[in-house]
């Protein structure tokens, strides 16, 4: 028997899920502790083995000074190493990403015989292409051999929507564990069609944290001087910013008391809902702001929603609901919150097989939106790099545009074009060099670059010359071969590598 699942590869906790004989998504849980659905997203390697999520975290409250790996999944992209495992070896935000997931698989495999066909793995909408790409990686890193990909508010609205009846306008307020996305859908009996999206990658539950922890820093330098806090330390201060999330988000719960011991020295500590709220209020402020931004590119206000719906774990906090019914004109009781830490993976647990398996009579539309601009970065007649815009933010994908670049010399034997992914003002990202190869043109040659997204946001790159309609060769640049010979190394590791033994 073959099957489909769906992941939510998580910031702070990532799950799996699959569609249960009655077609209800459901998840799989820890082989180890059946009550246990969400694998926090941490990695410990030291020469006794490979410890990642709950059983980590156990190992934490004995020995929270140990290295640890966490919050990878925002460097996805960034071709860097972020971890320095015990045994000597450098690990790239793809590694890591990949021993979660083997992690996940560990579980599937451990609740039933059936074999993975294809995994959908839910990435944020505002995703660059690299972050994508490096997502892709880690799947194939983890041993999945057919993984697409499909947004988190995408997911999020197929899980709500998918047994409501008519057509529905949708926003999505997803505030994750280390992102923020906010998208309008049109939701219906055809399916499902992304407007409009915009998100942040510096507003999540991550980022929470390190407000609470900074004020406890705070509290505690005013009261003991400077202190430069170790691993231990840092752990503690973690693990109480995650717990005032939780306890702070339930009904009725005015504050938190709580004795710290930090550097050696106690800190009898309360914060109330009120500090609290007032911690986090620019924070809110400025994800409502990137929800306008929304509205506006999808050319809508507020009044045009049928339902606002919240996910992610954050959204769970009072601040938040109020903030944002009060911004839509609503009352907190009119939002819609249900499951906020499960619906993206049960909503890539619906779309997987349709994702894989085509057909016509059964599977409604799905249609999606880039997130960035997408276009070259090239020296202007005035010496200054300018962009050039080919496919402008929120067009629906897939998509495809072209454009004639002109040799500047005769003999010239290839022709170095830098892409890049842009959103409004902000500082272009650049995808790398691509070099094209020429056969001996003259001066003024045109090479005609066509550049595209595809289904799942990926970006595409081609080239023709337009006058014998050949295909051009297209090459990497140094960056991307450096990083394959990494991911080499790590996938040799990682055939060795048994997680939670």
């Amino acid at each position: 028997m073959m099957m489909y699942i769906g992941i939510d590869l998580g910031t702070t906790f990532s799950l799996v899920s699959y569609l249960n004989p009655q077609g209800i998504p459901a998840l799989f849980h820890d082989c180890h502790e059946v009550d246990e659905y969400r694998t926090p997203s941490c990695v410990y390697i030291s020469e006794n083995g490979v410890l990642v999520g709950s059983a980590l975290e156990e190992l934490l409250d004995d020995e929270p000074e140990l290295t640890q790996a966490r919050f990878f999944k925002l460097a996805l992209g960034q071709s860097q190493v972020v971890y320095h495992d015990e045994l000597g070896r450098d690990w790239s935000p793809q590694g890591l990403s990949a021993l979660v997931l083997k992690k996940l698989l560990k579980d599937v495999q451990a609740a039933t015989p059936e074999l993975i066909e294809g995994a959908l793995i839910a990435v944020p909408a505002n995703f660059t292409d690299g972050q994508r790409k490096a997502t892709k990686e880690a799947a194939k890193l983890a041993g999945l051999k057919h993984v697409k990909l499909v947004e988190e508010p995408v997911a999020a609205a197929t899980f709500y929507g998918y047994q409501q009846q008519g057509d529905n306008t949708y926003f999505v307020y997803d505030l994750g564990g280390g992102t923020f996305d906010a998208t309008v859908l049109q939701v219906g009996e055809q399916g499902l069609y992304a407007l409009a999206t915009q998100g942040s990658n510096t507003h999540g539950g991550k980022h929470i944290d390190d407000i609470i922890i900074a004020y406890v820093m705070d509290e505690f330098e005013r009261r003991y001087g400077q202190c430069k806090l170790d691993a231990a330390n840092q752990t503690k201060l973690r693990r109480y910013a995650q717990e005032v999330k939780v306890k702070l988000s339930k009904p009725g719960k005015s504050h938190l008391s709580k004795t710290l011991v930090i550097a050696g020295q106690t800190l009898d500590f309360i914060l109330t809902q009120d500090k609290f709220n007032q911690l986090l209020e620019e924070f809110v402020e400025q994800t409502l702001q990137v929800c306008e931004h929304c509205l506006q590119a999808a050319g809508m206000d507020w009044s045009f929603i049928d339902t606002l719906l919240l996910t992610g774990g954050s959204s769970l906090l009072p601040l938040v609901k109020d903030k944002v019914a009060k911004a839509a004109g609503r009352s907190p009781n009119d939002l819609v919150c249900r499951q906020p830490h499960q619906a993206v993976a049960y909503g890539a647990a619906l779309l997987a097989e349709q994702m894989f398996v085509t057909s016509p009579t059964k599977s409604k539309t799905l249609q999606g939106v880039c997130s960035y601009n997408l276009g070259f970065r090239a020296i202007g007649s005035d010496g200054k790099p300018k962009v050039k815009v080919l496919i402008a933010q929120n067009s629906p994908v897939p998509a495809l545009a072209s454009h004639t670049f002109y040799t500047n010399r005769d003999d010239q034997t290839r022709m170095v074009l830098e892409v890049v992914q842009q959103r409004d003002d902000e500082e272009p990202i650049s995808l790398g060099v691509s070099s094209f190869l020429i056969e001996n043109p003259k001066k003024h040659h045109g090479i005609e670059v066509t550049l595209g997204y595809d289904l799942e946001g990926l970006v595409t790159i081609s080239a023709k010359d337009p006058a014998t309609q050949k295909v051009i060769e297209h090459v990497l640049g140094e960056e991307s071969l450096a990083l394959n010979a990494q991911l080499l190394q790590e996938q040799q590791w990682l055939e060795q590598i048994e997680v939670n033994v």
